[in-house]
């Protein structure tokens, strides 16, 4: 007998804190979440396991990155109100961000005059924070709207073409069921391959646009960033072009 076992990561959120989102570029909440590394038969675990670190995610975009739980106050069982939440979780946190909140102001009324570092900084941040979110997606199969209207288009062309068939000539019907299932098989794989794009095209284009418009990138800027995170081995850099980015921003 064949018996499935391991190690797989656990998760388990704990509360929330304050802190900066570089992809929203204000204040927000996070979700804070243990990470587990716990034993497991048939991929069912038991209990959180050995601790391995702990991960906060935005509770506004859902970037999320590795975290030191003990780099807060508190942490909280609710996400709010954010004033709140600030004052119990990071109390600290506005005086910390007072250089970066001048240089969102900046951002915002004068960005022909940052510097180039200052811009391919700002460029680079939202992008790196997002990449995690994308390398998540990609590492496992995901089954979105296009691909479960695939397989049940599949199941759907099974069923009917043999009965269409079958109407046709009494010999048409086994054949039916054959071209029903190519037919079904081709759809899964096409809405497979479309997927990523999918994804990146309704969940990271929106937010990363949105969080990039204010900074006015050039296409030769956004090229530099994404082909450096392509170099790095990054599936962002590999996934996404300039071009895209910049239609994003425009519409």
């Amino acid at each position: 007998m064949f018996i499935v076992w391991g190690r797989k990561i656990t998760r388990r959120t704990v509360g929330y804190v304050a802190d900066f989102c570089g992809v929203c570029r204000v204040p927000r909440a996070f979700r804070m979440t243990r990470l587990g590394s716990a034993g497991h038969v048939y991929y069912i675990s038991f209990g959180e396991g050995k601790l391995v670190g702990h991960q906060r995610t935005c509770t506004s975009c859902g970037a999320f990155s590795d975290a030191d739980v003990n780099a807060y106050a508190r942490v909280s069982k609710s996400s709010g109100p954010m004033e709140t939440l600030k004052r119990e979780t990071h109390p600290g946190l506005d005086e910390a961000l007072e250089q970066r909140l001048a240089l969102e102001v900046r951002v915002k009324t004068a960005p022909h005059l940052l510097s180039e570092e200052e811009r391919l900084g700002l460029i680079f941040s939202p992008i790196n924070l997002l990449s995690p979110k994308v390398e998540r997606h990609f590492a496992t199969t995901h089954m979105d709207g296009g691909v479960a209207l695939a397989i049940a288009g599949g199941i759907g062309l099974c069923f009917v073409l043999p009965v269409v068939g079958s109407a046709i000539s009494s010999s048409y019907g086994p054949p039916g069921f054959l071209l029903g299932l190519v037919a079904g098989f081709g759809l899964l794989i096409w809405q497979l391959i479309a997927s990523g794009p999918r994804f990146m095209r309704k969940e990271i284009l929106p937010l990363l646009a949105k969080s990039l418009a204010p900074v006015k990138p050039s296409e030769a800027e956004l090229e530099r960033a994404l082909r450096e995170f392509k170099q790095a081995g990054h599936k962002i850099g590999k996934k996404l072009t300039a071009a895209q980015v910049i239609e994003a921003i425009r519409s």
